[in-house]
């Protein structure tokens, strides 16, 4: 999935999150996203108005991963 899509569309950051960039309207979006497993989970989405992901982005990106992941009780899986 993510590792299949052209880096023009998205690519891998770092610490397991991922990348999606989308361009409505001439405003460039950005969704990042992690893997579990075989599930695909978008964690937050913001205009991407610098060139490059904040710092800030990826942090919060990587929080809620981790805070869906505990919520479901599926560290131990």
């Amino acid at each position: 999935m993510g590792a299949d899509l052209p880096e023009d569309y998205g690519k891998h950051l770092r610490d397991g999150v991922w990348e999606l960039r989308v361009i409505l309207q001439h405003h460039h979006h950005r969704f990042l996203y992690s893997f579990w497993k075989d599930i695909v989970v978008v964690t937050n989405a913001f205009l991407k108005k610098s060139s490059k992901v904040p710092d800030s982005e990826i942090e919060k990106s990587r929080k809620a991963m981790a805070d869906w992941i505990s919520r479901r009780g599926w560290e131990d899986l």
